[in-house]
């Protein structure tokens, strides 16, 4: 499971033998590692000194020989959190750059996809955001648990959300939360529909969970502004609870 773990990470097969060898037996030389390892003493230094370039292992003097040890576990999760933070400035700089005034349209399937249009909404920091839902189908789509803490950033964010939620009875336990939720909410029950539609800035987020997890993200300001018109006719038209 670990070594799969890895993988994930951007080990090479080498590199996550080494690293695990080192993990189970401590601090050795290099040809302990290669035999341990089943990695040929010709290559051992290459895979080593990658290791090493990344802060992922150490190495020590103890007489001739030098020792190699994983000093610290959560240098991983340094260094991903190290990327993750150059990436983000990174996006925030392109996008600044980015001239495309025409329709962006960007199609997702799985619940990768779903999910991170999702938490762009977080992200982006609206004042406000304007959802037709479907609860039941929506959140088939989404972990729970990660749901309660985006409601909880949404609200830390002062995200105002209004709601136009398909009439079903867990609709109508959902609403009974709104005052804390720092939201507003209207159901529907004679046009029913099954999916999800959101809105916010120059955004429209579509989602759809009824059959195959997928997602859609529109970006241009003339066709937001239209859904924001429906979405009011909408939201006058519906009786308050």
């Amino acid at each position: 499971m670990h070594r799969e773990q890895l993988y994930k990470l951007g080990f090479s097969e080498k590199e996550a033998s080494v690293y695990l060898t080192l993990l189970r037996i401590g601090p050795s030389v290099a040809s302990t590692l290669a035999r341990l390892s089943n990695i040929r003493r010709t290559s051992i230094y290459d895979v080593l000194n990658g290791l090493t370039e990344r802060n992922l292992i150490g190495s020590y003097k103890q007489g001739k020989d030098t020792y190699f040890v994983v000093e610290d576990v959560n240098n991983l999760y340094f260094q991903e959190k190290q990327k993750t933070d150059i990436a983000k400035r990174l996006a925030a700089d392109l996008k600044k750059s980015m001239n495309w005034q025409g329709i962006r349209v960007n199609y997702y399937v799985g619940y990768e996809g779903y999910r991170e249009i999702y938490e762009e909404i977080l992200r982006a920091k609206p004042k406000e955001l304007l959802t037709w839902i479907h609860l039941d189908n929506f959140y088939k789509g989404l972990d729970m648990k990660r749901e309660e803490e985006w409601t909880a950033e949404r609200i830390n964010k002062k995200i105002h959300a209004r709601l136009i939620i398909q009439d079903t009875e867990f609709a109508r336990k959902f609403i009974k939360d709104d005052f804390v939720s720092y939201r507003e909410t209207r159901l529907v029950k004679n046009f029913p529909f099954s999916t999800t539609c959101s809105v916010y800035q120059d955004t429209i987020l579509l989602f759809n969970s009824t059959n195959e997890i997928e997602a859609v993200r529109i970006k241009n300001g003339e066709l937001a502004k239209m859904f924001y018109q429906m979405f009011e006719m909408n939201w006058r038209m519906l009786p308050k609870k």
